[in-house]
């Protein structure tokens, strides 16, 4: 018998480096595509992300799989990302089944909430929810990466002028962890903005209990970097590729 979504949250722990897996798994848009050779692996596809996260040791075999199961969600060849730990990204490379491949860097936060708090205030910010009339108000971009989520507790923005210019919110979410992503609009990158986002959600996350994880490309040096000043340490890595 396939095991269902339930019966895989049951038996992943609830650890920064299972965050995505373990939140993808929670969503209702999000299938299977398991492993008929090893008990208990495959991946969670999430085709409105375009994405596709690794549970245990999937072998490249199962690359056959992953494509019929794109196209059939309407993503476009080639655009299908996967990650899973480092490990299954080097055998899939071996096996000529990977393409495009990187490692992503997470980290756990271990900082202090005045640090939070002193980013935070560098710039006017706002807690918006989801419903809130505000995110009409958001720049397109903003808004799609925001409608691309199933659901979403809570955005932070960043005003410049009056203005959003940069938000944060939570790509996923667990029991106790959520995932940082931060978008900043170009011109006011390197400013200070999207820390100041991210800053305000950590805080109002932690009161109900959450806290985050930052997952960045390994070549993301500006990220990195922010994440750090953040007070966020080194927990685990992800393989991250494409299907060739």
């Amino acid at each position: 018998m396939e095991p269902t979504k339930a019966d895989l949250l049951a038996h992943l722990e609830d650890v920064p480096a299972l965050v995505e897996v373990r939140g993808l798994l929670r969503r209702r848009g999000t299938s299977l595509v398991m492993s008929q050779q090893r008990a208990g692996a495959g991946f969670a596809l999430a085709p409105d992300h375009d994405l596709a996260v690794g549970i245990g040791a999937p072998e490249p075999g199962l690359a056959d799989g992953l494509a019929a199961a794109a196209r059939a969600a309407g993503i476009e060849q080639g655009r299908l990302r996967l990650r899973a730990a480092p490990e299954v990204m080097e055998e899939w490379s071996a096996e000529g089944a990977a393409a495009k491949a990187g490692v992503v860097e997470v980290f756990s936060w271990g900082g202090s909430p005045d640090v939070l708090a002193a980013q935070a205030g560098r710039h006017e910010v706002k807690i918006i929810g989801a419903g809130d009339p505000a995110v009409e108000e958001l720049p397109a971009p903003m808004r799609r990466e925001l409608e691309a989520l199933e659901s979403w507790p809570a955005t932070a923005v960043a005003l410049a002028g009056g203005e959003p210019v940069a938000f944060a919110y939570a790509f996923v979410e667990t029991e106790t962890l959520w995932d940082v992503s931060v978008e900043t609009a170009a011109p006011f990158r390197r400013e200070g903005f999207g820390a100041s986002a991210a800053a305000a959600l950590m805080l109002e996350r932690a009161e109900a209990g959450l806290a985050p994880i930052w997952s960045v490309a390994s070549t993301n040096g500006p990220s990195v970097a922010l994440a750090k000043r953040l007070g966020f340490v080194p927990a685990t890595r992800w393989g991250d590729w494409r299907l060739p």
